[in-house]
Parts: structure tokens; sequence; C-alpha cells
């Protein structure tokens, strides 16, 4: 799901996974909350060059919990499939 940075001022460059550079980038990120599942586009985020491994600042992680908290009206709703791994 991404990891989260300490702060904005010591942003890191790279990655604690395998070493590959990190880009900003904007992601989509998937959040659950109160038993309902979120879809966040256009979130800003460092994202490994080499392995894809996300990380989001404290910022982002407010930002999350705000959109969801807030009752702001959704951009539009998607309806998602789901899969049973125990079948």
């Amino acid at each position: 799901m991404g990891k989260r940075l300490e702060d904005k001022e010591n942003l890191m460059n790279e990655c604690l996974v395998c070493k590959g550079k990190l880009h900003e980038r904007r992601v989509m990120r998937m959040q659950q909350y109160a038993d309902h599942w979120y879809l966040i586009e256009n979130l800003p985020a460092l994202v490994c060059e080499q392995c894809g491994e996300t990380y989001y600042t404290p910022e982002a992680h407010d930002r999350v919990i705000d959109l969801i908290t807030s009752g702001a009206h959704p951009v539009r709703i998607e309806t998602v499939a789901v899969l049973d791994a125990s079948a």
C-alpha cells in the first residue's frame, strides 16, 4: 500500500527496498475506512523507478483522511469485481 515519509523536508531519493531512484508521481490509492473502500486518484507520491514501491508524505496521508471523512461527493462511482481466493 506504500510507506509514509516522516517529513517533506527530508524526502528520500532512494528506495528502501531496492535502492532504485524515486520520482514524484500522481498515483491511485485504494483505502478502506469504516467498512467502505475508496479509490483516491491523483495522490502525490514518490515511486521507485525500479521496483514500483510507493512512498507517501504525511501531507498525502492527511489528504486521504480529509477526502474520506469530509463527506465530499465522489467524482464518479466505480464497480469493483470481488474474487474469492479460497475457491
